[in-house]
């Protein structure tokens, strides 16, 4: 789950391998029913101590998506990621700076150092290699060079939102770099010190154009002309980081009425990701407290729901809708694997019904009624929720709305797109959210396993095609 601010080099085979083999071993039997034992089995496996937390591009992130597709591959569920695998790679990309970051001006009058902190704020990326960039400068979308070009240093008379409006999707990609319109006056401090490592994750990780904002003298010269070409150097270490979604999918047959169903899916999902270790000093007597925030609740109890469902529909007959079962990576940085998903997703979003999702349902919440029942994020947007109700299911509405759950999971992302799309959660406030406290010793397994039942049957008429999804008239949170 996603904070309110953002709900909550590759790796070798024979590495992820060795993660997964370091970790308790899986049951070899594949159970269909829908059991406290194989819940518990599943999340005491993503939430030990040996995962460290599954922060994304992590080798034990990575461990633990390995583990969650040979799972779907024991229960029969067909693969639905890249070249015929489980795993749908999301691009992942870590940037370490090893020295200052340096640059040089020319102007007519010749060239001139640049001191970071003083005449530009280096905010990331990999500058071109070549050593003098020609500057142009935009002042509006039209003047934006109808192609990219790696010799040139694009000064952007713009406000942050219209830069990005500008660059696109693209980021700026295949530019030697961006400039940002900074202060007026120059910085007060210059930077001694090597830029601290960066992330790019999923589309982003497409491009690694430098960017700068420039201030004070530097600034002045952009705008009137004088500055003709622009060197910044960062001396840097590119890492591919190993990042992926898992997919699998079991293909539906349709219906004698409607056979069309069969061209629908309905995309089960939770993330696998969590935030990590604890990296925040502490005082000697402290020194061996607990710092891996093992995300027990957040978010191996929904992946613990998403792999009973996927088994217990592979032990059945064919359904009648498509079903792919998602566990996403990059959740808690920001959806980054689902929007990963979306825009290369295994059917259309045209032909995806619904996106049902699961998100911290590992205690049960009094406000709803107790120990088996699950709350529905944006209840009222869509007829989901009173379908579920009617087919008597312990499911109620959200009844933290000022919380915004609906927008805090990876069905959001879903959602804006216009599928139908909401989160399935027992979320009741505790305090051991984001904590290194969030352990598997924590949860209520007897709750999760009448939950999931629960889940179960309301996703069984969903596959069946009993339910057909659909946002309320008006209330489509499509942008």
């Amino acid at each position: 789950m996603q904070t309110l601010s953002g709900f909550g080099g590759r790796v070798s085979a024979s590495l992820l391998l060795a993660a997964a083999a370091a970790l308790p071993c899986a049951a070899s039997e594949v159970d269909a029913a829908i059991t406290r034992a194989d819940i518990e089995r599943t999340v005491r496996k993503l939430a030990s101590d040996d995962m460290k937390g599954r922060a994304t591009g992590s080798a034990e992130c990575a461990a633990a998506g390995e583990w969650l597709a040979a799972a779907l591959e024991r229960a029969g569920v067909a693969p639905g990621g890249d070249e015929g695998t489980y795993l749908q790679h999301v691009p992942f990309v870590q940037i370490d700076y090893r020295a200052p970051v340096t640059g040089k001006a020319w102007t007519g009058a010749g060239a001139r150092e640049l001191v970071s902190g003083v005449d530009f704020t280096f905010s990331g990326g990999v500058p071109n290699k070549k050593q003098r960039l020609e500057v142009r400068v935009v002042r509006s979308a039209d003047e934006m060079p109808r192609k990219p070009d790696e010799g040139l240093a694009l000064y952007l008379e713009a406000s942050s939102s219209e830069r990005r409006k500008w660059l696109g999707e693209e980021r700026g990609a295949g530019f030697g770099l961006i400039i940002g319109r900074g202060n007026e006056t120059a910085g007060a401090t210059a930077d001694n010190e090597p830029p601290r490592s960066r992330q790019l994750n999923g589309e982003s990780a497409r491009s690694t154009v430098a960017n700068v904002v420039a201030h004070g003298s530097l600034l002045a010269g952009l705008r009137d002309g004088s500055i003709k070409a622009l060197q910044i150097e960062a001396p840097h270490e590119l890492k591919k980081m190993p990042a992926f979604n898992v997919v699998g999918v079991i293909r539906g047959v349709g219906t004698p009425a409607e056979p069309a169903l069969a061209e629908q899916a309905i995309v089960f999902s939770a993330h696998y990701d969590h935030i990590g270790v604890d990296t925040r000093s502490a005082p000697d007597a402290e020194a061996q407290r607990d710092v891996v925030r093992n995300g027990a609740d957040d978010d191996a109890s929904g992946c613990a729901a998403v792999l009973e469902l996927a088994e217990a529909f592979a032990a059945g007959p064919k359904p009648a809708r498509t079903l792919i079962f998602f566990f996403a990576t990059g959740e808690e940085i920001g959806l980054v694997g689902t929007h990963h998903y979306i825009n290369h997703p295994l059917v259309p979003l045209e032909r995806t019904a619904v996106n049902l999702n699961f998100e911290m349902i590992g205690r049960p919440d009094e406000l709803v009624g107790g120990p088996g029942k699950l709350w529905l994020t944006g209840f009222e947007l869509s007829n989901l929720g009173a379908a579920f109700q009617k087919l008597g299911l312990a499911i109620a509405s959200d009844g933290r709305p000022e919380q915004n759950f609906f927008q805090r999971s990876d069905n959001y992302a879903f959602a804006v797109k216009g599928v139908v799309a909401q989160t399935l959660s027992s979320y009741n406030l505790h305090k051991d959210y984001h904590r290194a406290s969030d352990e598997a010793d924590t949860l209520d397994y007897a709750h999760m396993e009448l939950a999931i039942r629960a889940a179960y049957d309301g996703s069984k008429a969903l596959a069946d095609g009993r339910i057909a999804p659909a946002w309320l008239e008006g209330k489509n949170p499509k942008r």
